[in-house]
Order: structure tokens, then C-alpha cells, then sequence
């Protein structure tokens, strides 16, 4: 599970990046503004939410798709891709200032959504004897926790003492996270079934 572990934890550091930053960064990159109580800043958090909307409803339907496209790409192999069109996603966003093109940095964090709120419960299910799949699971959960408690100390850190507060290179280096997880998924066997 330790390979599974390494995906997950660069995959929701990558995640959390997005989460935490994205609106300050498309209010000032995309709407030009750090004034909250402009009406550029008011637009900017509503089109936040319209791009949020557009992820999550893009990964809830390609998530139909995911079956299928198991039978013709390994587990493995297709989560890799999805975790590379993720890191693309969070990439693109760096050069990204008109907010209609922002949908389609976003159209690939939603494909990478959609994998990674499936794939990896299945390889787990995959890997996990019938008697131990609670504890692995319960195991797993941990996976998501510890990126989360590492990147509210972390990413802060970083945009005061490293970025100089350009919020958008948190979310450049998100991507970059993603793509270590979207090689390390590629190239790390995962284990087999125990029984």
C-alpha cells in the first residue's frame, strides 16, 4: 500500500493547493483585484464557484465512463493519466487570465477528479483480503488527513517566505505535486491481493 500512500499524498497536496488558493489567485490573476470588497472581487469568487461547479459536475460524469475504460487501460495506468491531466489542469492555471479559458484548466482537474474520488478505493479493494478490507480502508483514510494537515502548515509557509505572496506559484506548484504522483502511480507496482 506504501506506493498507493506516495500517489495519494502528492495527489491531495495537489488538491488542497487548489482548494485553499484558488480563489485568491483568480480574483487577482484573472479579475485583477485583491480589493474584497470590490465588484471585480465579488465577481471573481462567483466565478470560482462557477468553475468548481464545472469540475465536479465533469468528474460525476466521466465517472460513468471509468468502468469501460478499466477494461481497455490498467487501473494503474488510467489513474496515472488522470493524475497527469490534473497537473496540467493546476499548470495551466499559472497562464490563464481570461476567465473563459480557465474552464478548461479546470476541465482537466475534473478529469482528474473523477478518477481520484474512484480509483483508488478500488485498488484498495483490489488489494485487500475480504477479512482485512475495514482496517485497510480505515488505513487509507489517512492518505487524505495527512496532506490535508501538512499543507495547511506548508502552503502558508511557503507563499510568505518563498513565493513573496504570489499565490498563483502555490498553485503552479501544486500541479507540479500532481504530476510526482501521476509518475509515481505510472512506474510503482502496487501490490497484489493478500489473503
Amino acid at each position: 500500500m506504501l506506493p498507493l500512500f506516495i500517489v495519494q499524498f502528492f495527489t491531495w497536496l495537489g488538491l488542497f493547493s487548489l482548494w485553499i488558493y484558488a480563489t485568491p489567485v483568480i480574483t487577482k490573476y484573472v479579475f485583477k483585484t485583491t480589493d474584497a470588497d470590490s465588484l471585480a472581487f465579488e465577481s471573481g469568487t462567483t466565478w470560482v464557484g462557477i468553475c468548481f461547479a464545472f469540475y465536479s459536475l465533469l468528474a460525476a460524469s466521466l465517472a460513468f465512463y471509468l468502468p469501460s475504460l478499466q477494461k481497455k487501460i490498467a487501473i494503474q495506468k488510467l489513474h496515472a493519466l488522470a493524475l497527469l491531466a490534473g497537473s496540467f489542469g493546476l499548470m495551466l492555471m499559472y497562464f490563464i487570465t481570461d476567465k473563459y479559458l480557465l474552464l478548461s484548466s479546470f476541465a482537466f482537474i475534473g478529469i482528474a477528479w473523477s478518477s481520484i474520488s474512484n480509483i483508488p478505493y478500488s485498488i484498495i479493494s483490489n488489494i485487500a483480503a475480504e477479512d482485512k478490507m475495514t482496517s485497510y480502508f480505515a488505513v487509507f483514510n489517512f492518505s487524505v488527513v495527512i496532506p490535508q494537515v501538512i499543507a495547511a502548515f506548508l502552503l502558508g509557509y511557503l507563499n510568505r517566505h518563498f513565493f513573496e505572496g504570489e499565490t498563483v506559484l502555490i498553485i503552479l506548484s501544486g500541479g507540479c505535486s500532481m504530476l510526482i504522483a501521476a509518475i509515481v502511480m505510472w512506474i510503482i507496482p502496487i501490490m497484489k491481493k493478500t489473503f
